[in-house]
């Protein structure tokens, strides 16, 4: 396989899976999700951070062009990198450490993961499940600190899932700032 097709076919997949976790969308609230927490409301495991409505179905409709703060690549101390696409308050991710993806097979070496949520402020809930590129089986709900100036997320809290989630900081690597964001002027030597 040539290098071009291999960085197709992963951007592909990304894309593909970003959709298909989007599909998962709904107003009720995600079976990891504690009783009643479909909207903002402080979470029953008396953390006292508060779960948002997931759903993020309409989102990628409402300006597909939007990139939000997080978006871009992000390295988790798990050994992944996160692909990380925020449009609005919507968050998606595909997260894998397979190195060389192989078209086809299931149960590679390494984990791969697709996610989706919201972020209100910098708190990100999302709801993630393995997906059988990588050889991991797990899923849950996970809240995520974002801190703007480490550029990092941090891992609040888990619910759900068999396993602990591997990356507890996400740091970014790329890019720098949000893609959208443009010089507002030219500077002066």
């Amino acid at each position: 396989m040539t290098s071009g097709r291999s960085t197709t076919y992963q951007t592909c997949v990304v894309l593909l899976l970003a959709l298909a976790v989007g599909g998962c969308g709904s107003d009720a609230p995600s079976p990891s999700a504690p009783a009643g927490s479909a909207k903002a409301t402080p979470s029953a495991a008396g953390s006292g951070m508060a779960m948002t409505d997931l759903s993020v179905v309409g989102c990628a409709a409402d300006d597909p062009t939007d990139e939000g703060e997080l978006t871009g690549a992000w390295a988790g101390n798990d050994t992944g990198v996160y692909y990380i696409r925020q449009v609005g308050d919507c968050v998606w991710w595909f997260g894998t450490e397979v190195r060389d993806i192989e078209l086809g097979p299931t149960s590679q070496r390494g984990f791969a993961s697709v996610a989706s949520g919201r972020i209100v402020g910098t708190q990100v809930d999302l709801e993630w499940v393995d997906v059988p590129l990588g050889y991991t089986v797990n899923g849950g709900g996970l809240t995520f600190i974002y801190d703007e100036e480490r550029g990092e997320l941090t891992l609040a809290e888990q619910r759900g899932g068999r396993l602990p989630f591997g990356g507890t900081v996400l740091t970014r690597i790329q890019p720098d700032a949000p893609s959208s964001a443009t010089p507002s002027a030219t500077p002066t030597p």
